[in-house]
């Protein structure tokens, strides 16, 4: 695919934040909505905690399968179809639920498809950007997406998603289908770049190659990212990070009960705090990349998560626990920003599908696993014990992942090299 800046609209990326803005606000209000509606139709603990895993199994499972398809096909219309199917899952939800026939199995199948088209969209996604952002610009795209994302789905959507429920149990399915709908109308009018040629046959001719096929596009994927020190520890690292993070998660609701005494609002309070942190650090990401270079800020972010995990088992101070959950949250999306724009650059365009697949099957495939442990570790020593055992996991990382970086020229030379090109 061309990567010239010619090929490049301004509305193109000014579409892909409208469409993450429009997509982001509606998924809020769906992760919001989702749990108390099973909790409302269902009646069963375990029925619940199904349908909330069905709506992440799909990583697990066709996370390689959409990155490959995502190098397969036209990423803006794989984008589209993944809005159209999450809009018409949660449509007909809506139809069920009116009927009052949205019983256990049917409620598990959408949780399950809406899972589907977020793992289409978002391996798309991240391989679409570059496409529509000339190179230097990167880094500040990135931030800009995230912050769309995470004000949209962590701030207004859970937000709007609770009160909206209490309106009426259809209402924040039905504005999350009209947010996809959006989306897709916004995504239409980007000029995004045709699928690899060298993977394409000629029309008519007989001699041709056929395409390979799915296995073996993943199988190269996976292989490209394993035998590459940088993107092996970046990825290795990420998922380290999402299992240490979703496994605080867990237990924080403990912490904020247990051992700060705090009631549930002071909960949600302290969660957006985090999404605070969040905003601020995906705003500045690429300028304090800019200012100390990637090294120094990946290293960093790292540093300060693990020295925010560390400060919350060694405290029970509300404001203590506070400023570092916020700090946590800037040093994440930090990481996210700089990491992320840092893998859109020396990955060649017809690999970034793939190996958006491979990153994201291991940064959320470790994120069920921490939250079992951490959970264990709260149960036998208490959730500050968890917390300062992260911190120190994370902080362990800082030294493998600064040796990648440091050893890699790629990391300061932000074009993609000759080899990586082929």
């Amino acid at each position: 695919m061309s990567t010239d800046t010619a090929v490049r609209p301004a509305s193109g990326y000014h579409r892909v934040i409208g469409a993450a803005a429009s997509s982001a606000i509606g998924d809020g209000m769906r992760f919001a909505a989702l749990p108390l509606l099973s909790t409302a139709v269902l009646h069963d603990a375990f029925q619940v905690s199904a349908v909330t895993a069905a709506t992440t199994l799909p990583w697990l499972l066709f996370a390689l399968p959409a990155g490959a398809y995502a190098d397969r096909f036209e990423r803006r219309l794989l984008m589209v179809l993944a809005d159209l199917l999450r809009a018409a899952v949660l449509v007909l939800a809506v139809v069920l639920l009116a009927a009052d026939r949205l019983t256990f199995w049917p409620l598990l199948t959408a949780a399950f498809l809406l899972g589907v088209g977020e793992v289409l969209f978002d391996c798309a996604s991240f391989a679409l950007l570059p496409s529509v952002v000339p190179e230097e610009r990167l880094e500040s795209a990135n931030g800009r997406l995230f912050a769309v994302q995470t004000i949209g789905r962590d701030l207004l959507g859970q937000v709007v998603g609770g009160v909206l429920f209490t309106v009426g149990r259809a209402v924040p399915l039905l504005i999350d289908a009209v947010s996809f709908l959006v989306s897709a109308v916004l995504l239409r009018g980007i000029r995004g770049p045709a699928p690899d040629p060298e993977s394409e046959p000629e029309p008519g001719s007989l001699a041709e190659k056929p395409r390979p096929r799915l296995l073996a596009d993943i199988r190269e994927g996976v292989a490209f990212v394993l035998r590459d020190p940088l993107l092996r520890a970046l990825t290795v690292s990420a998922g380290v990070i999402n299992a240490v993070y979703l496994g605080q998660i867990a237990v924080f609701v403990i912490l904020v009960h247990d051992v700060l005494g705090l009631p549930d609002s002071a909960y949600g309070a302290l969660l957006a705090a985090g999404a605070v942190g969040g905003v601020i650090g995906s705003t500045v990401a690429s300028r304090l990349s800019t200012a100390v270079g990637r090294v120094p800020a990946l290293v960093g972010g790292l540093a300060t998560m693990g020295l925010a995990g560390l400060a919350v088992g060694a405290t029970d101070r509300v404001w203590v626990v506070s400023a570092a959950y916020c700090a946590t949250g800037f040093a994440l999306m930090v990481w996210n920003v700089v990491a992320v724009s840092l893998r859109q650059t020396i990955i060649p365009d017809r690999m970034l599908g793939r190996a958006t697949g491979v990153y994201r099957l291991f940064a959320w495939g470790t994120m069920p696993l921490g939250a079992l442990v951490f959970g264990r570790v709260s149960a036998s020593a208490g959730p500050r014990a968890a917390f300062a055992l992260g911190g120190a996991i994370t902080l362990l990382t800082c030294l493998p992942i600064a040796y990648a970086l440091l050893k890699d020229s790629r990391v300061t030379d932000r074009r993609k090299t000759p080899e990586d090109a082929q």
